[in-house]
């Protein structure tokens, strides 16, 4: 058994402060609260949020991502599954990586949270690949790469939404 300090950072950690525990759609909720995070804290983080900051953005990133890491790995000792649904901080991660790069505003967070929620659950190749490392790799991994997926269609979106509006014009 691990010691009991590292067992409830984790816990607590993985599951983003028992939201995890969410009886259904625990990803969704996750995500949905994410977004309303980035939402309420874009001016506040202008440091780091917007493509004007994207080394301070990336950095942000990274580091979510080697603490997911540590969160999600062990979830069988801790949730009783490899890639249980309480554990939503990869979901987080996820979330961060759709907005690289992306200017933060009320249209490209809702398509953004439809995107990445669309790449999470269908799992395209390479995602669903992902989920077969082992540990807290497998479980974040899988949501870094849908993340990326979303925000490569977001940025498409963005340039095609801005193509199209000055075409028209």
């Amino acid at each position: 058994m691990m010691n009991t300090i590292i067992y409830w950072t984790r816990k607590l950690g993985a599951s983003c402060f028992f939201i995890g525990y969410f009886p259904f759609a625990s990803g969704t909720v996750g995500s949905a609260i994410t977004i309303a995070i980035l939402f309420f804290a874009k001016d506040k983080l202008s440091f780091i949020l917007g493509p004007e900051n994207a080394l301070g953005y990336w950095w942000a990133i990274v580091t979510l991502t080697a603490i997911s890491f540590f969160l999600t790995d062990r979830g069988k000792e801790i949730f009783g599954q490899d890639d249980p649904k309480q554990t939503i901080f990869d979901e987080v991660v996820g979330q961060f990586v759709t907005f690289f790069m992306i200017p933060i505003n009320i249209r490209t967070l809702v398509l953004g949270f439809v995107l990445f929620r669309f790449y999470d659950i269908v799992k395209p190749y390479p995602v669903y690949r992902l989920e077969e490392l082992e540990g807290g790799v497998g479980v974040t991994m899988d949501d870094v790469v849908a993340g990326v997926l979303a925000n490569v269609t977001l940025m498409f979106s963005i340039w095609a939404y801005r193509w199209v509006m000055v075409f028209l014009a």
